[in-house]
């Protein structure tokens, strides 16, 4: 069986992550992460924000709820969507609201496979980030280059530029951690595409992503506390 560790280092690249201020029952072999974070974008000329769920473990899973905190009302399914080991609960247009998200503790309740139940936890922090804003978008369907520009976002830790199949779907292409507040891709000469097959016509997704992190020394791709987004499509 894969280790919580090995099992990660797939999310780590994508920054689509799990946070470890959490904790464990049951045995020290089988491992649970629990993760919320806020996402924060633009809706017209409001800033809006829905809450990210994820629960990642070495085992099989076959059910993942999570309750927040008694002010927040918040009540979630999550869906599987990795082989049984990463259940998620990612926001629809619906769930974006001008009101900030609850900050506490977040408590996710894992049945799995076997019908074992584990519970994990992880702390909503207050930190929000400031909405990506792109101010340059050029995209070259002949070479499938992107040129991006955008406004930096005060007190991030990191961008990502992925590119997905749809919204918040699979991962095309994702950038390497990042400081500056551009970046270029190009289809051959760019590293970290997926093998994912491409086609021609289709419309994909590219997302701007800015990261603050529960703790700034994080290093390891978990501990997301706030995810500030700006998306663009392009016609393959």
């Amino acid at each position: 069986m894969k280790n919580l560790k090995s099992i990660g280092a797939l999310l780590i690249l994508a920054v689509s992550i799990v946070a470890c201020d959490s904790s464990v029952d049951n045995t020290p072999n089988l491992q649970a992460i629990g993760d919320v974070y806020v996402r924060v974008k633009k809706s017209g000329d409001d800033t809006v924000y829905a809450p990210v769920f994820y629960t990642y473990s070495n085992f099989s899973m076959s059910k993942v709820d999570v309750e927040g905190p008694t002010d927040s009302n918040i009540e979630k399914d999550l869906s599987d969507y990795n082989d049984k080991m990463a259940f998620r609960a990612i926001p629809s247009e619906d769930d974006f609201t001008t009101e900030d998200i609850e900050n506490g503790i977040y408590q996710f309740d894992i049945t799995a496979e076997d019908l074992e139940t584990y519970t994990v936890s992880d702390k909503l922090l207050e930190a929000r980030l400031e909405p990506v804003k792109i101010t340059e978008f050029n995209y070259d369907k002949t070479t499938h280059s992107i040129d991006i520009d955008w406004d930096d976002v005060d007190d991030k830790d990191v961008y990502v530029v992925k590119i997905h199949n749809e919204m918040d779907g699979e991962i095309i292409y994702v950038s390497d951690r990042m400081l500056s507040s551009n970046h270029k891709v190009i289809e051959d000469g760019t590293n970290n595409w997926s093998d994912f097959d491409t086609e021609e016509g289709a419309t994909y997704v590219v997302g701007v992503y800015a990261y603050k992190f529960e703790l700034p020394s994080a290093t390891s791709g978990y501990d997301i506390n706030c995810e500030s987004v700006e998306y663009r499509e392009i016609e393959w």
